[in-house]
């Protein structure tokens, strides 16, 4: 115990005070070089999952390393962490027989899940809203004047991006944590399925406004439901607004006159368009 305190005693308070800033420095750059690795990570993700919801990076198309490293730019461990981020989100998909990862696909019953996802989310959302949320209303209508901003652009990515935050807001005000994980990773497979359909539906330009038109009324009439505290009218607008994807779908399939159950071809045709389209740029 003496010779502890004998030593230090010996170092002076000024030695103490400069052991203590190297190790706050340690510190701080460690803490810097971590929250460096997360936001490229959270960039990465960002990045990727927008490709994959505006179709750039095509359903069913391969991922790895080496395309994310090249294409993308993203280092070898943002590229890794955002590919393990993206397969729990369940946008993309390990098959270990197939030698890889894959963005998930898009056929007809990947279409039918997410339809009933989503068909389920909005119900619940429409009998467990809480109107007592002070904020609700304003919040909203500051989103929906940014939908329509984008609807206007005509920007799909935009309109798809700010439809989900109009939808999660309401899904906020509920409280239930697991739930709104449920209903934020619905939204997001929602998302790429209505970009999906708006590029074809932009094939129509009648059919493209008059729809954004329906989407944009309907808004206004939930948002004036929750005003006036009507659950029952809440009730009734929340699943019909969810099902207009399916109708359009429907839609589409029949004045194309794709045969039963090939939507896989419907998106097949409409990419390979796309690829001639850009070799004919070419």
């Amino acid at each position: 115990m003496k010779n502890s305190k004998t030593a230090h005693s010996s170092t002076s308070p000024q030695a103490r005070r400069g052991a203590a800033r190297g190790s706050a420095k340690g510190t701080s750059r460690e803490t810097v070089k971590k929250r460096r690795g997360a936001s490229q990570t959270e960039a990465a993700v960002d990045l990727i999952r927008l490709k994959i919801i505006d179709m750039s990076l095509e359903p069913g198309s391969k991922l790895d390393e080496p395309l994310l490293r090249n294409h993308f730019k993203l280092g070898r461990t943002p590229a890794r962490e955002a590919i393990s981020r993206l397969v729990a989100e369940g946008l993309v998909t390990i098959f270990p027989n197939r030698g890889g990862m894959f963005v998930r696909g898009l056929d007809l019953i990947e279409i039918g899940e997410v339809m009933m996802a989503y068909q389920l989310v909005e119900s619940v959302l429409a009998q467990l809203c809480r109107f007592a949320d002070q904020n609700l209303v304003a919040d909203l209508e500051e989103i929906q004047a940014r939908y329509t901003h984008e609807v206007r652009r005509k920007s799909f990515l935009g309109i798809t991006s700010v439809n989900e935050e109009f939808h999660l807001r309401m899904h906020r005000s509920i409280g239930n944590a697991l739930f709104y994980e449920f209903a934020l990773s619905t939204h997001r497979h929602v998302r790429r399925l209505l970009v999906l359909i708006y590029k074809i539906e932009n094939t129509e330009r009648n059919v493209l406004e008059s729809q954004m038109e329906i989407n944009i009324g309907e808004h206004v009439g939930i948002i004036d439901a929750i005003r006036h505290g009507d659950r029952a009218k809440l009730n009734q607008l929340l699943p019909a607004h969810a099902q207009q994807a399916q109708m359009r779908l429907t839609r589409i399939l029949s004045e194309k006159r794709v045969p039963p159950l090939t939507v896989d071809r419907l998106t097949n045709e409409f990419f390979g368009k796309k690829r001639d389209f850009q070799a004919d740029r070419g």
